[in-house]
């Protein structure tokens, strides 16, 4: 994997919301996500596995490394629209992708298609990453071949973020917005805002609308007013 992804953490970084940017460059290594990306390293000496699972809560990151795997193992997207019809039988590459995969699967025609992907890929000796909120032991799976691959695959779950971490989705977000973040109003959010990838997402989301419908820099003031529900949603 590039070495980029063990750079310190000045280095940027994870989770973007407005253009996103999937290289391995971009993404930022940490205590909440090791395991994880020790996973997409070792890649593909899974030892005793063929299917990885990657979970964790929304803008965690999950994303942003199954795309960094996708340019190195050269795996395709598949999306479950197209899993029942998509012939992947005649594929060049016999690793593929599936994301946000516990919220598709309510229908059994849906866990059907899974578990005949998972099976083919498996007699091919190829490899398949899926992505998920949660552990598969929580997706309520009613097909019991798919629940048994699925609780043997390998999973690995994506924590919430460390403070430099935190601190570095919340610099990197500002950025995207092309938001200038005072150094003391940073220091206020790291000490007030909700210690997740969803809550940072929220709250840059926030500031930047009150800033940009006031025509105001970013304050204290507004980052206060986002943090009491007093934003314009």
């Amino acid at each position: 994997m590039n070495s980029a992804l063990k750079k310190n953490p000045e280095q940027l970084i994870l989770g973007l919301p407005v253009s996103e940017a999937f290289a391995g460059e971009d993404f930022l290594r940490s205590s909440s996500n090791d395991e994880a990306v020790a996973w997409i390293e070792s890649w593909p000496e899974w030892t005793g596995a063929h299917c990885l699972i990657l979970y964790g809560s929304e803008g965690c990151g999950k994303t942003h490394l199954s795309h960094v795997w996708k340019n190195i193992s050269k795996a395709e997207v598949l999306s479950f629209e197209t899993l029942n019809s998509f012939d992947y039988t005649n594929a060049e590459n016999f690793v593929f992708i599936v994301e946000d995969v516990m919220d598709e699967l309510a229908g059994k025609q849906a866990q059907e298609d899974l578990l005949h992907l998972y099976n083919w890929v498996s007699e091919q000796g190829g490899y398949l990453l899926l992505t998920s909120r949660r552990h598969p032991k929580h997706w309520n799976l009613s097909l019991a071949d798919l629940s048994s691959r699925m609780l043997a695959s390998g999973a690995v779950k994506i924590k919430e973020p460390d403070d430099p971490l935190l601190q570095a989705v919340i610099v990197k977000q500002c950025a995207d917005r092309q938001i200038v973040l005072p150094e003391k109003v940073l220091n206020y959010i790291m000490k007030n805002t909700e210690r997740s990838f969803s809550g940072v997402r929220h709250l840059v989301k926030e500031i930047d609308s009150i800033s940009l419908s006031e025509k105001k820099k970013i304050t204290t003031a507004i980052v206060k007013k986002v943090l009491k529900g007093e934003s314009n949603e």
